[in-house]
This record gives C-alpha cells, structure tokens and sequence, in this order.
C-alpha cells in the first residue's frame, strides 16, 4: 500500500506502517518473504514488527526455526487490524478510482436544444472511455439553469449568451449561424439558402413570447418590414422542429438541432445571419472536478471537429 504517515487513534502509537508489516508476515510466513511483498528490507520489518510489540507490549509472534507463527493474542489483535487495514485499502482504492476517473458522477443542466442537439455525442464518447462515471443531465429554461447553477445543484451548465450573474463563472463554448428549416418537399428545398424576405406570408413556427431568440427573430423581421404567419407557439425548438417535419410550417433554429432531426426536415442557411454565441456555466467560487474538466475538454473538442469556422 506504501502508506508510511498516520497513526491509530488513541493512547498507543501504532503506525500504519507496522499493521501492513505484521498483515505481510501472517500472510508469508516470514521477515524475508514479508520484506519482498512490502518493498522493504528484512531488518526493517523486523524493526516495524518489534515496535508494534513493544507499543502493545503484547507478543504477536512465536519466533521458532526462523518463521513467525500468530499467537492467540496476536491473531485477536490482527482480527481487529484488518478491518483497519482493509478500510485503508478502501480509501487508497476510492482516491485511485476517482484520480483515474474510474469513479465519480458529473451533473449538467442544459438548454433543451443544447441537450439534445449537443450532448449525445458527447457524452456517448465520454462514457466509452469513463463509463463508471454517472453522467446525469437535466433540460431546463434560462431560469432553471442559472438558479442550479449558483445553488452549486450542477457542475456544469450550457446556454445561450450572455450570460452576466455575478455568482456564475462564464466561458464561451463556441457561435453559430442560426438556418431555416422546412418540410421535405417544401419550395425552399430548391433554393441555396433562405433569405427573411422569402418567409413573407409564410406558415411560421415561433417559439413562446419572452425568450431571447423569440426576441431577436422577432426584432429582425420588424427591422426589414416583413410579415411573417405566426401559426404556432411552442415551448421549445425541439417542437418546433417536430412540426416543422409534420409539415405545419417552417421555422429558425439552432444548426444542430436541424442536424439531430436528419432527413426528416430541410435545412438551409438564413439571411440576414442570426448568430448565437453559447457558454459553459459554472458555480463562482467552487473547484472544478476533474471529471469536469474532462468532459468539457472532450466536448470542446468535438464542437472543434463539427463547427471548425464557429
């Protein structure tokens, strides 16, 4: 175990050290063989064993022909000091697990659009190489995310910028071009890329009032002067995107949700561009785990390898 600091609380000063010498000598049945399982010479253990006798002033071992045999007191003794030994173990196990990420959990709280347009790739890759790690990710509002995340409920949340609580740490993830999305079969399936004027008139799927991307389409349509059909409100892009593929209408998204919902739906770029900017959340004044670390290494990379010009 090579754990050489630490004693057994109480009036005796038993090392750590001098349990893990006796647990090798009942185990092999000698000083030498005991010396080659500790990494330690024979005289050393025998010095460990003689000042463990002499703490408990208690005679552990019968010394006969060159081997040490347990006495009946010794082996009540040694009875109680493998739990000990076996809780160190334990303790060494669980900090090896968690330095080389074999234990622990990582808790997210993301955008729904994020989550699903995001997360799945990644966390598939993560889990591949960690997968005793507990990945746990829960969807919410703008609301929901800030208020997990200076309540410390989360080690990680994802957004859309700006974000400007003081009590929340704030990286940038990466920015794309928002595109427009239609039916399969719908006229804009001809076209290169979709401009606002060709949506005048048209069927369109709005997200609910009061969000910042419902403002900023809104804002823009009602700079260039151009009415759109506003048929459906919904909650959330993923729905959007939803009836966008049952043919209800067209809308703006997020590029990667137009990519998780694949052929289902057509997607164009947009113009004039809506870039949105996207951030890493983090509870001001907490130390990040290194599972945390880890993770928004491995996304980073991916955005890297799916958004190169972002």
């Amino acid at each position: 175990m090579g754990i050489n600091q630490g004693t057994i609380p109480g009036s005796i000063n038993v090392k750590l050290r001098q349990l893990e010498a006796m647990r090798a000598v009942v185990a092999s049945g000698t000083t030498t063989q005991a010396a080659e399982l500790l990494g330690l010479t024979q005289p050393a253990v025998s010095r460990l064993i003689t000042q463990l006798e002499d703490e408990l002033c208690l005679n552990i071992f019968d010394r006969r022909h060159g081997r040490l045999r347990i006495t009946p007191e010794g082996q009540h003794f040694y009875d109680v000091a493998q739990k000990v030994l076996a809780s160190i173990d334990q303790i060494t196990a669980t900090a090896r697990d968690i330095r080389t990420l074999q234990a622990g959990a990582l808790r997210i709280i993301a955008m729904p659009a994020l989550a699903y347009g995001l997360l799945p790739d990644t966390i598939a890759k993560f889990n591949a190489e960690y997968n005793q790690i507990k990945v746990s990710v829960v969807m919410g509002n703008r609301q929901d995310i800030e208020e997990g995340i200076e309540g410390a409920q989360y080690d990680l949340g994802i957004a859309t910028l700006p974000n400007t609580q003081q009590s929340i740490d704030v990286e940038p993830l990466f920015a794309v071009n928002c595109v427009c999305i239609a039916p399969k079969g719908h006229p804009f399936e001809k076209l290169e890329r979709v401009t606002a004027k060709d949506m005048s008139g048209m069927s369109f799927i709005s997200l609910s009032a009061g969000t910042l991307f419902r403002y900023r389409i809104d804002e823009l349509f009602g700079s260039l002067g151009i009415e759109r059909k506003l048929v459906i409100e919904a909650p959330s892009t993923l729905l959007s995107c939803n009836l966008v593929a049952r043919g209800v209408g067209v809308t703006i998204v997020h590029p990667f949700i137009a990519t998780a919902y694949g052929d289902s739906v057509i997607s164009r770029p947009f113009d004039p561009a809506i870039r949105l900017e996207y951030g890493l959340l983090f509870p001001s004044g907490h130390s990040r785990s290194l599972i945390t670390k880890t993770f928004v290494e491995t996304l980073r990379n991916d955005l890297i390898n799916q958004y190169p010009d972002s």
